[in-house]
């Protein structure tokens, strides 16, 4: 859950270092379409999990040992696709490859790329809904 990132942060101390990734977002505005799926967390508001969560591209999701994991995410362009501040994530799901397009041009969760394909409502905590999609600095 999200109270559980935030111990987990605090109790880390050194958050790693900073990576660059991209971030979507799926599931509409009240996050009902990012239920159950690859993790099998079943539905995230009863589980505790909440609407901060993301489907991890293949090379995060690690085949499933990411499920669980939390993420620190911030915006990286901070003009007119990103606002200010980050989020915390925790990963539940995972984003499909779409081998029939390229990785800059919708096949944003092909290999090797690292990518977030977040909850609507989280990804609108760091980014402009008419982006589609940001550049993202990230840390576990």
């Amino acid at each position: 859950s999200a109270a559980f990132c935030l111990l987990a942060r605090r109790a880390a101390g050194d958050y790693g270092s900073w990576q660059s990734a991209h971030a979507t977002f799926y599931g509409g505005g009240d996050a009902s379409g990012t239920m159950g799926e690859a993790c099998g967390y079943g539905n995230l508001y009863s589980t505790g999990y909440g609407t901060n969560t993301a489907a991890l591209s293949t090379a995060l999701f690690n085949d499933g040992a990411a499920c669980g994991s939390c993420y620190e995410l911030r915006c990286q362009d901070v003009s007119s696709s990103c606002l200010p501040g980050s989020i915390t994530i925790t990963a539940t799901n995972l984003c499909p490859p779409n081998y029939a397009l390229p990785n800059d041009d919708g096949g944003w969760c092909n290999p090797p790329r690292a990518h977030f394909d977040m909850a609507e409502p989280a990804y609108l905590q760091i980014g402009i809904y008419r982006a589609g999609i940001v550049a993202v600095a990230y840390r576990r």
